[in-house]
């Protein structure tokens, strides 16, 4: 993944400058390591030999390095207990950082036990039902946090790999030298003589070693500032920028028939820097060995091998690469090696073009894959390194500086397009800047428009990647590439956008479902055929990618609401179905409060899909229950919870939808049959309610002390007590959830009937007595 690998590359780059300045000076005195791996050196030796004093043995750090790597980190602690697993303990998660809860008084052991067992071997069929089954394919996905997913799912272009040692600082540093050559060859950066003072005799030879050139250089005002904030951000030295340039001014002479590539600069460089150029041996061989590379990768590996000097050209490099054969005091053995690498090289680059476009090179096609990452690193620099996932402001005037290398890299407008919107929307994955995020949408819109030549669309399907493992298996050129690759990572993101986004994110949701939409075309998803509820007929193919996305994502989201309340039943004792109800009211505020009324702008439908499928998921899993055998004595609440939930559903419908007529996913929001267990109960309560209502009122006549009414006591305290029973009574009956009928009514009715013609009964006795 590019992004771990920068990653890696930074952090073994500043491993790299941290041990080299240790070992500088390590024993007392300098420590040549221009041939020593810095890599593989153990950085405890290294300490330790700064710490005494001793001297630094390359072997035995290596040795140090190896066996550190077979054993498990130890940490000094007081407590002599911390260590680390060997077994990969990153895989298991992090350690609890909390102390464990006190358990709490358990239930009675057979009673919960088997309640707990009976609700989780139920509760677990659920997993399987109907359209949850998707949700397993993709159960990394479902059980991935966003940042961990984040990071996973950093993308690549599938460009060929590259055969050559060639890091990402490698490629970065290239690429700046490129476009040093470009501005050299364009004009606008030349070299001017410098007018010195002249110095008495004796003086000269204090002159330092870069007062030894005359010449200095010297660019248009409009490229000053620019190539020196593109140096800054792509981190390049002073140093380094200083050699590049004087290196390469007369980059111009080695131009073939009027072009230039990415060999001929290598070769300017290696013909003009000296072994004295440099501050450090080390620095000399990395860099030497850097051009080495390149050259083996354009020359070796890409060629086609059509001159039959390969064998030669390997003997060459190899020589070349090996620094203690390198004769640097023996000028005509150096100029003899970079010789022979040019004339094959020349050969290349005068062999027939294949599209015929206007400046094409040789290494346009062979070298696709090491000129587009090169581009890639150039387009890089418009990310301020400053401030993650902002673009300079100089960002326009970047890009225009870029347009210099098109004729060395065979970059075309349209390959521009392509390889900028990658740039931008794999920093937005890193960052989830929105501002990035749209950048892309914009450079997509541009690519869109594009209209090219048959040659210049022959030409970019040559520029072929691999696009296995994201639904197709085979290659794609490089733009499509691009733009499948950006749509898959949006929508394995969109097809569970409950877990992704939330109303604080929301502009990214929408954001990122218009990059969907605008990069979906000729993408099929192969999805549909599983789908729990099917697109309308008739749908168009925008309305049904948002179907589809509307669909997966509430799946998934089912299925976590699935598991959390199958565990939160077991701390709290209460049946899975009354915790999953709430879960589900959860999420269809969320739906309906931040998601839909953005759905609802590409698809009128999709807040009636999306109730409806919470509606229908949660009703299987109820009709699951139902159909048990033996119904526990929660049966009253998870009847009430389910009957609370459809409810909820029926009212946001009507906020959204009104009384308007149903569409075809009508005939999916079949109603739970809820009362048709429920009916029993409520009139089984309401049976058990008459008898406590007359016992109650008994109560209370035989408790009251009867006495005539007078001025200060116009009422019984006994009527007053069976009105407050009365009125308790039909406060529980009209607050439960459960469905009522007339005949529910009617029982309890006759209920408070009796108990009142209980009272009046024994007021008449009392009267008559």
């Amino acid at each position: 993944m590019d992004s771990a690998a920068s990653l890696l590359e930074a952090y073994r780059r500043d491993r790299r400058r941290l041990l080299g300045f240790l070992l500088s000076s390590a024993g007392g005195r300098a420590v040549d390591l221009s041939r020593v791996d810095l890599d593989a050196v153990s950085a405890d030796y290294a300490l330790d030999c700064v710490a005494s004093g001793a001297q630094f043995d390359a072997s035995e750090a290596t040795r140090r390095y190896f066996d550190d790597r077979r054993y498990p980190i130890m940490t000094s602690s007081p407590s002599g207990n911390s260590y680390f697993l060997l077994s990969r303990p990153e895989g298991s998660g992090s350690p609890p950082k909390k102390v464990a809860p006190d358990i709490g008084p358990e239930p009675p052991a057979e009673e919960n036990s088997s309640r707990a067992r009976k609700h989780s071997d139920s509760f677990k069929v659920a997993v399987n039902i109907q359209g949850a089954s998707y949700v397993l394919k993709d159960l990394s996905l479902a059980n991935t946090s966003p940042r961990q997913a984040k990071e996973m799912d950093l993308l690549s272009l599938g460009l060929p790999r590259l055969n050559a040692e060639l890091s990402d600082d490698d490629l970065r540093e290239t690429a700046y030298e490129v476009l040093l050559a470009s501005l050299f060859v364009s004009g606008k950066m030349y070299f001017a003589e410098e007018k010195r003072e002249k110095k008495p005799k004796f003086l000269k030879g204090l002159r330092s070693k870069t007062e030894g050139s005359n010449s200095v250089p010297q660019m248009e005002n409009y490229y000053t500032h620019h190539l020196d904030l593109i140096r800054v951000q792509m981190e390049i030295s002073e140093s380094m920028d200083t050699l590049a340039k004087r290196a390469l001014r007369r980059i111009g002479s080695k131009m073939v028939q009027g072009q230039l590539d990415v060999p001929c600069i290598a070769l300017q460089l290696l013909s003009s820097v000296g072994k004295f150029d440099f501050p450090t041996e080390r620095l000399r061989v990395q860099w030497q060995r850097r051009q080495v590379n390149v050259l083996e990768e354009l020359l070796l590996f890409s060629a086609s091998h059509e001159c039959n000097m390969s064998e030669t050209l390997r003997i060459v490099l190899s020589k070349l690469k090996n620094t203690e054969d390198w004769v640097v005091s023996v000028p005509d053995g150096r100029i003899e090696v970079l010789t022979i690498i040019e004339r094959y090289n020349t050969r290349l680059s005068t062999a027939s073009k294949k599209f015929g476009l206007k400046g094409e090179t040789y290494h346009w096609t062979q070298s696709y894959h090491f000129n587009s990452r090169l581009y890639e690193k150039l387009l890089s620099s418009v990310f301020d390194i400053l401030e993650d996932g902002q673009l300079v402001e100089e960002a326009d005037e970047i890009l225009e500086t870029m347009k210099l290398t098109w004729p060395i890299l065979g970059i075309t407008q349209k390959l521009h397009d392509a390889l900028y919107a990658w740039v931008l929307f794999q920093k937005f994955a890193q960052t989830r800047e929105i501002l990035l995020l749209k950048q892309t949408d914009l450079q997509i819109q541009k690519l869109q428009l594009h209209n090219n030549v048959r040659e210049a669309e022959l030409y970019m399907d040559s520029f072929v990647c691999s696009v296995e493992g994201f639904g197709s298996n085979g290659a794609l050129n490089l733009v499509d590439s691009a733009l499948l690759k950006i749509n898959m990572w949006c929508r394995r993101q969109l097809k569970n956008y409950h877990l992704y986004f939330s109303q604080a994110n929301c502009s990214i949701f929408e954001s990122m479902l218009n990059l969907v939409l605008l990069s979906a075309a000729n993408l099929n998803d192969d999805d549909e055929e599983s789908m729990l509820i099917g697109t309308p007929p008739g749908s168009s193919a925008e309305s049904t990618l948002i179907h589809i996305l509307v669909v997966r994502s509430i799946q998934v989201a089912y299925k976590h609401a699935l598991i959390a309340a199958d565990g939160q039943s077991k701390a709290e004792f209460k049946h899975p179905l009354i915790l999953l109800a709430s879960e589900l009211k959860l999420l269809v505020e969320k739906e309906c409060s931040a998601f839909s009324p953005v759905l609802h702008k590409y698809y009128p439908e999709a807040g009636r899909v999306a109730l409806t499928v919470f509606h229908l998921l949660y009703g299987q899993q109820l009709e699951l229950f139902l159909e048990g055998t033996d119904h526990s004595e929660n049966l009253k609440e998870i009847l009430g919870a389910s009957s609370s939930f459809e409810l909820c559903i029926a009212q946001k419908l009507y906020s959204m939808y009104g009384e308007a007529a149903g569409s075809s996913l009508s005939n999916f929001l079949k109603p739970y049959m809820i009362d048709r267990f429920s009916s029993s109960i409520i009139l089984q309560w309401l049976h058990a309610q008459h008898e406590n209502v007359l016992e109650w009122t008994k109560r209370t006549i035989e408790i009251e002390d009867w006495e005539p009414l007078s001025v200060h006591r116009k009422l019984a305290t006994s009527m007053v007590e069976v009105f407050r029973i009365v009125e308790e009574t039909i406060d529980q009956f009209f607050n439960s959830s459960l469905p009522l009928d007339i005949v529910h009514l009617r029982s309890l009715l006759i209920g408070i009937t009796s108990s009142l013609q209980v009272y009046l009964l024994h007021m008449e006795n009392q009267q008559g007595f």
